[in-house]
């Protein structure tokens, strides 16, 4: 087998160059401006063009219900329009093993899957979710006000009052000690992710730890546990918003109302509002799952123009968000949608230009830039 050769970008079609262009674009709108998270142009071209892979695919499963998939033809399922983004991810970094967490050996499963990120660790604070360690506060003593409502009426004037002195995580640990003589070494408290599928019901979304015995030597951080019973939990909630994704998706097809666009952008917020809290890969979710949020809609007509602000995590605004709606409202705000310009429709297709291995390998490694700046 030869090597994968550096491929010229003059040697490709000018409608693929201009879909490589486009794919560029789309990518860079998908960076982070947050510390610890710096550019990298591969991976915008190859999640760029997964974006317009979705789009091309979701349009396709629209207008035709079935598409080919792993060459058959079959109706597409939301897992499918997810797996278009997990191989772009995979090639664009090969050292790192995009993984579906529910796909690992039984062996492994069973035992539960944590995806775990330390915030504070001793004197080591992660700068990447600075952005959220006040959510995260203000969460966490919301739930110490519940647990003592319940659990100790009495003394819940006094909590109140020795929270609203905390303006740090590292100092929740001895006001736990204080008023709950179980917490010695530390406490967990767990977000819940409420459903959509069933009203009042609620998911497990991620836990927080915080463990230490003084300040300077904490340990803060939030993790997820993939667990089957959890797994399939979440599974039902984006299945049963897929399904309605694909009707609306037809409906919309045959009309141009605002109103089904506006509903099947809520319903592609909401299946990756799912996404994101089940964390079911074992790396890379957060930019998969938005490349597919980019894809979808393009599929309805509409296109994100606007950039992720500086500080957010997509991920996070998830994870942290009290339900689908607030995610969906938060993301919308930074979106900056509208309507698709045409050319998207006269681009090649993705899966036909770039059907094996070797030629996706290509087009990631090709250097598009001096072309590409004079298109935009």
């Amino acid at each position: 087998v030869q090597d994968v050769l550096h491929q010229n970008f003059e040697s490709y079609k000018p409608e693929v160059q201009e879909l490589i262009c486009v794919a560029d674009r789309l990518g860079s709108l998908m960076q982070y401006e947050t510390p610890g998270f710096l550019p990298n142009k591969r991976i915008h071209r190859a999640m760029g063009l997964a974006a317009l892979e979705v789009m091309q695919a979701v349009q396709r499963t629209w207008t035709n219900s079935k598409v080919r998939m792993n060459g058959k033809t079959r109706l597409m399922q939301w897992r499918d329009m997810f797996d278009i983004a997990v191989k772009w991810r995979r090639i664009a970094d090969p050292d790192q093993p995009v993984l579906w967490l529910d796909q690992m050996p039984v062996r492994s499963l069973s035992r539960g899957f944590n995806n775990h990120i330390n915030l504070i660790r001793g004197q080591v604070i992660n700068m990447r979710y600075l952005e959220y360690f006040e959510k995260i506060l203000h969460f966490i003593k919301d739930r110490i006000l519940v647990y003592h409502g319940a659990n100790n009426p009495k003394g819940l004037l006094e909590v109140r009052e020795a929270l609203e002195k905390v303006h740090k995580v590292e100092d929740l640990l001895p006001i736990m000690k204080q008023f709950n003589t179980k917490t010695k070494d530390g406490f967990t408290v767990n977000t819940k992710v409420p459903s959509l599928k069933e009203q009042g019901k609620e998911y497990d979304g991620f836990t927080i730890t915080i463990t230490g015995d003084k300040a300077g030597n904490i340990l803060f951080s939030v993790e997820t546990q993939t667990t089957e019973e959890r797994t399939q939990l979440y599974h039902a909630e984006i299945d049963a918003l897929y399904k309605d994704l694909t009707a609306k998706g037809k409906v919309l097809i045959l009309s141009s109302e605002f109103g089904e666009a506006d509903a099947v952008c809520n319903l592609i917020l909401s299946l990756v509002y799912y996404f994101y809290n089940l964390m079911p890969l074992s790396r890379g979710s957060s930019v998969i799952a938005y490349s597919v949020i980019v894809g979808a809609l393009l599929a309805s007509g509409k296109e994100v123009a606007g950039k992720i602000p500086k500080g957010k995590l997509v991920d996070f605004e998830a994870m942290t968000a009290p339900g689908s709606e607030a995610f969906s409202k938060v993301a919308k705000s930074w979106m900056n949608l509208k309507s698709i310009s045409p050319s998207y429709k006269a681009l090649p297709s993705v899966s036909e230009t770039f059907p094996t291995l070797r030629s996706m390998m290509e087009v990631l490694n090709t250097d598009s830039a001096p072309r590409c700046l004079k298109k935009l």
